[in-house]
């Protein structure tokens, strides 16, 4: 049995660390492709989980200027905590700003673990730690279980500059010009998401596996930061609307209006599946960037236009995007950049 519990008071609002925090499972780790579910202010400040919420990503963000050793170890009570709770999580990670002094070994490293600590600093981290799991508990933690758990912890340092979370994201090589004005309305809009899941209160609740803990609806799709991004780019909810867009029309004529339903709804079904497939997304983005780069340049060619100027520039379609849902998404980004977004 796993029970949530509030620790921290003020944390109804998102801060930019805890925001960080989840573009940096998002995409600047290894595995960050096994990845899809961000769970907001249940186990921690966020928690990744893959597909079928097996395997967790445990981070604790700590945005707090001139951290010591010892504030450290305080920092990382609560991954203690879910350390030697009911549930498995696979990964521990602290993530803070850059230490300003000369605490570690190789001061370079912007993700490191205990032992990268200069040995005096390390006995201080441990008993930052145990002195906060005391006040907490009343008892004096495991020693075993925290030389264990302190070997897990992965140290992550930070970026300063919110506009490069979400820069690393797309990957776009700079084909199209876009101002930081964009990126950091992106990152705050996703920081409001995360505000708003932080403001539901699970206090006191009890679960018995970490799926359960989906059902408080406290969570942020990897698909959901792919959309938000695209609609923002183009001025409109890409799934929102079911009609068939004004410059498409030419594609479909000379079919009925329900055999019209059908290419609609195959051509959104086709759109979704290459957006929401995380193993491809270094294809998709650089086909987007493409895609917005010739639009933008062409104003008066047609979606089927652009569609074979892509083509002879020998552009990687996704592969599950067929030429008729490639148009169609053509026609739907056309429309909204002639819209004046």
């Amino acid at each position: 049995m796993y029970q949530f519990c509030t620790t921290e008071r003020n944390n109804s609002k998102a801060n930019d660390y805890e925001t960080k925090s989840i573009l940096y499972l998002l995409s600047y780790r290894k595995d960050s492709n096994e990845i899809d579910t961000f769970i907001i202010d249940c186990f921690n400040d966020v928690t990744g989980a893959s597909n079928d919420v097996t395997k967790l990503w445990d981070v604790q963000s700590k945005n707090v200027k001139s951290l010591n050793p010892t504030k450290i170890g305080t920092a990382l009570i609560t991954l203690f905590q879910n350390y030697i709770s009911s549930i498995d999580f696979e990964h521990y990670i602290l993530f803070m700003p850059k230490l300003t002094e000369m605490y570690l070994k190789d001061e370079a490293l912007s993700v490191y673990f205990f032992d990268n600590f200069i040995d005096k600093h390390q006995l201080k981290l441990i008993d930052g730690l145990k002195k906060e799991y005391l006040r907490r508990n009343g008892i004096e933690a495991n020693q075993s279980s925290i030389d264990e758990f302190i070997k897990k912890v992965t140290f992550v340092n930070a970026a300063e500059d919110k506009v490069e979370y979400i820069k690393n994201i797309v990957k776009f090589k700079n084909l199209i010009p876009i101002d930081d004005a964009f990126f950091i309305a992106v990152f705050n809009e996703i920081r409001d998401k995360q505000t708003q899941l932080k403001n539901i209160s699970i206090e006191g609740k009890e679960i018995n596996c970490a799926k359960e803990a989906l059902a408080y609806e406290k969570v942020i799709h990897r698909r959901e930061i792919d959309i938000l991004i695209i609609n923002r780019f183009v001025g409109v909810d890409l799934f929102s609307n079911r009609m068939i867009p004004n410059l498409f029309f030419d594609e479909v004529k000379d079919y009925d209006s329900e055999q019209r339903k059908d290419i609609i709804e195959d051509c959104n079904a086709s759109i979704s599946k290459v957006i929401f497939n995380k193993n491809n997304k270094r294809i998709f983005w650089d086909f987007f960037e493409n895609m917005i780069f010739l639009l933008k340049k062409n104003a008066k060619k047609s979606p089927r236009e652009i569609y074979n100027e892509l083509k002879d520039k020998r552009v990687r379609f996704p592969v599950s995007l067929d030429e008729l849902s490639a148009i169609y998404l053509i026609a739907i980004l056309k429309e909204g950049l002639d819209n004046g977004h």
